[in-house]
């Protein structure tokens, strides 16, 4: 069976393994075990917890992906385990060498994906996507016409009412997408990094000052995942801009949501990793063809 679940660590505590279980012994409280190959995400929110490396060390072997969260509850960093593709340096430097034709296509591509999983998601909620269909097929190489900025405008405005997406905005649903959109990120990230890629060079962002700019790439046609979430949570009168556990849980949990790919249903967690092998694979034969990306429905 694949490993379900994610561990959401909100108390004070000591995160240790025994006999390959996570051993949590949070204080005061009776100590929880709960076996490693069932845990796909771990995300620390408390800045009083503590792990042993043992643990850190098998997190890397079973791929668990480990998050930690700045002193305002964010996700801020995401562990990522370094026993890399074999081929690690030939791969860096074929990433270097890409060239702009098919940097410009990956980006077209990308975005394409984006907007129709964006014109997916309207529709799901039965919201009008006929001006984003209409866009589909509109993108052009690098999106030179940035048609994604003129779709994210019409999207935003169907998908919430009275909403602008501000990330310095304190609206609670700016708030619960900043906090999905960083766990996703790290996920993007973390995958590209063990499939030897340099999360640091991007196809189309590429500021200096950005750590993780394939990683803002590529988590384009992810976005509207956590979009689905934050609309429910809405729905359901559940957002506020503290984010209580319950929301945190299941913006994490969107990490094991399913998406659509090559006509099989497969979790948000092991899309990264595809996406990021069949990014590898593009560059290998100069083909975006082989660039595997997700739908929503």
């Amino acid at each position: 069976m694949s490993a379900w679940r994610t561990i959401l660590v909100t108390k004070p505590c000591r995160l240790s393994m025994k006999n390959k279980q996570l051993v949590y012994e949070p204080k005061e409280e009776e100590k929880i075990i709960v076996p490693l190959e069932d845990i796909t995400v771990i995300m620390l929110e408390s800045n009083q917890s503590s792990l042993t490396t043992a643990l850190l060390s098998e997190c890397a072997e079973k791929n668990i992906a480990l998050f930690s969260c700045d002193n305002y509850h964010m996700p801020n960093g995401c562990f990522t385990p370094f026993h890399q593709h074999s081929r690690f340096s030939q791969i860096a430097y074929m990433q270097s060498d890409m060239k702009l034709p098919l940097k410009k296509q990956i980006w077209q591509k990308i975005i394409t994906q984006k907007i129709i999983n964006q014109s997916q998601l309207l529709n799901y909620f039965e919201k009008d996507n006929l001006q984003l269909e209409l866009l589909t097929n509109k993108v052009k190489s690098g999106d030179s016409e940035n048609l994604e900025a003129l779709a994210a405008r019409r999207y935003w405005q169907q998908l919430f009412d009275d909403f602008l997406r501000d990330q310095k905005k304190g609206d609670p649903r700016n708030v619960a997408l900043n906090y999905g959109y960083a766990i996703v990120r790290g996920a993007v990230a973390r995958s590209l990094v063990s499939y030897g890629l340099l999360p640091t060079f991007g196809v189309f962002h590429n500021s200096e000052l950005n750590a993780y700019n394939l990683a803002d790439d590529m988590i384009e046609p992810l976005r509207p995942m956590v979009d689905m979430v934050v609309k429910k949570l809405e729905q359901e009168d559940e957002l506020d801009v503290h984010l209580g556990v319950g929301v945190k849980s299941a913006l994490l949990n969107v990490l094991v949501m399913q998406m659509r790919l090559n006509g099989e249903n497969v979790t948000v967690l092991n899309i990264c990793d595809i996406m990021a092998h069949s990014f590898v694979k593009a560059m290998r034969c100069n083909d975006v063809g082989i660039l595997k990306l997700p739908s929503v429905l």
